[in-house]
């Protein structure tokens, strides 16, 4: 998922500065974790309100399927169109060299999708999918112009429109987790 919340400041090795809060105090870690959380909620509201007025593809309504507006899956659960949350991530980025430690997520896979989509070029790459396991053999499918035609949609309505919405409160949030995020690292440099 694409990361509204991208920082100038690059923290070198988190994991093991989390780890030593770990050790240091096993509370430490959720602290530092509420307290990211608590900072971020004027984002995360911003975001849920503006999920409430987007307006749906066409298909999406009323859909059961995995891109359904009103309860899309994500990990086999139900998941409604404005559930974003606040997420410390400490894995590393397989695509960057810079992973955001810290971010928003809008878990819904359709709102999600509404809010990055229209970045491409409108056409597809390939006329046919790469393969893919399916059943215990290899499968392939050619792309039908679905995507094109969701583009088409949402290109000029609603595109980016989770970046627009965090855009006000996004440079007080980002501070405020950058003195949350030096107030505990810090706790573990006075203990070296």
């Amino acid at each position: 998922m694409v990361d509204p919340m991208v920082s100038t400041k690059v923290v070198f090795d988190a994991k093991a500065t989390l780890k030593a809060l770990r050790e240091l105090n096993p509370g430490l870690r959720k602290e530092m974790i509420k307290e990211f959380k608590s900072e971020a909620k004027p984002l995360v509201k911003d975001i849920k309100d503006s999920v409430k007025s987007l307006t749906p593809p066409v298909g999406s309504l009323n859909s059961s399927g995995r891109l359904s507006w009103e309860s899309g899956l994500y990990k086999g659960n139900r998941i409604k169109p404005d559930n974003v949350i606040a997420k410390l991530s400490s894995g590393r980025s397989r695509r960057s060299a810079v992973t955001s430690l810290f971010g928003v997520w809008v878990r819904s896979p359709m709102p999600a999708l509404m809010g990055v989509i229209g970045k491409g070029s409108m056409s597809p790459r390939r006329a046919e999918t790469k393969e893919y396991e399916w059943n215990n053999t290899k499968r392939s499918h050619k792309n039908n112009g679905q995507g094109v035609k969701l583009l088409a949609f949402v290109q000029h309505r609603n595109s980016n429109w989770f970046y627009r919405a965090a855009e006000k409160a996004m440079p007080d949030v980002e501070r405020k987790v950058k003195l949350v995020w030096d107030k505990y690292s810090s706790k573990v440099s006075r203990k070296l």
